[in-house]
């Protein structure tokens, strides 16, 4: 059933990778659609959770034009504000993994008729420390690393491809620390170069799964810790492991399920990340909110 409504917001994100080049074609995909949406704009990071604040108590529906960090920004400001109004991704970043999974069109203003003609969903969410609605996931070593390596003109030049060469740069001076975790009230301790708690397990229109069996819709996050020392042990778990899906025990890396899971170590050198944005706390605590993520999402998505 379509979203029927006339109080419609759309936020942009103008540092996002793609968000300023098509705003204006964006707005033109809205008025074709007779639909005139209110515009705000972040003006710093984290400034998407007062923009969904503030939009959420005077709109029934929320379009983003930004990447997946934006997103979960909106999300948060939406809850603070005690509001459910769905949420459009208009995939302007540089993973967009959110809009791949939902099958939202990467091309912004075609994602607009999309989505005004589609229908609401409801998928998990992850807490993070209580507060921060978490989309994808977030970690603390080589995942986070990657992400910084590919910030400023790589990023903007090379998308997603961005993360290819980061993640090999990273992968190639692997810094490797003692984690502690905890699974539903279960302590785990390891030594190793990446650490994951994932909401959304499958990336890049599901090619690459990080977490067997992992869903948006199965109530549960997953645990991923990975031991990589050298390059070939990073290219073993990529592509036996995430692309091929050759499951087997293998005591580099460690997979685990539940509601609630948390990282954490004591080595403030090693960076962290939520959905694709650098963060400082080292200690990271997520809960599951089954079902609680309102999305517009296409008539025909599949959601796994």
């Amino acid at each position: 059933m379509a979203v029927l409504t006339t109080r419609t917001a759309l936020l942009v994100n103008p540092v996002a990778r793609r968000a300023a080049a098509v705003e204006a074609a964006v707005l033109r995909a809205f008025s074709a659609c007779g639909v005139t949406p209110t515009v705000e704009h972040t003006r710093a990071a984290g400034d998407g959770i007062r923009a969904g604040r503030e939009l959420a108590a005077s709109h029934d529906r929320l379009f983003v034009l930004g990447g997946d960090g934006t997103v979960m920004e909106a999300a948060t400001g939406i809850a603070e504000a005690g509001s459910s109004i769905p949420i459009g991704i208009l995939p302007a970043g540089t993973g967009n993994q959110l809009a791949r999974a939902l099958s939202i069109s990467l091309v912004p203003p075609r994602a607009v008729a999309q989505l005004l003609r589609g229908s609401e969903r409801r998928i998990d969410i992850g807490i993070l420390n209580g507060s921060r609605r978490v989309g994808i996931g977030a970690g603390l070593g080589l995942d986070a690393a990657m992400i910084a390596g590919a910030r400023g003109s790589l990023k903007r030049h090379l998308g997603p491809a961005s993360y290819v060469v980061s993640g090999t740069a990273a992968a190639l001076r692997p810094q490797r620390f003692a984690l502690s975790a905890e699974v539903d009230g279960r302590p785990l301790e390891r030594e190793c170069t990446v650490a994951m708690v994932l909401n959304l397990g499958r990336i890049f229109n599901g090619l690459l799964e990080l977490a067997p069996g992992a869903s948006l819709v199965d109530g549960l996050l997953d645990l991923v810790i990975v031991d990589t020392r050298s390059l070939a042990d990073a290219l073993s778990f990529s592509v036996s492991e995430m692309l091929l899906r050759r499951r087997h025990a293998d005591s580099r890396w460690t997979f685990a399920r539940g509601q609630a899971i948390r990282i954490e170590t004591l080595d403030g050198s090693i960076p962290a990340q939520v959905d694709g944005d650098l963060i400082d706390d080292r200690r990271l605590s997520l809960e599951v909110a089954p079902l609680a993520a309102r999305l517009i999402v296409p008539a025909d998505a599949r959601i796994v």
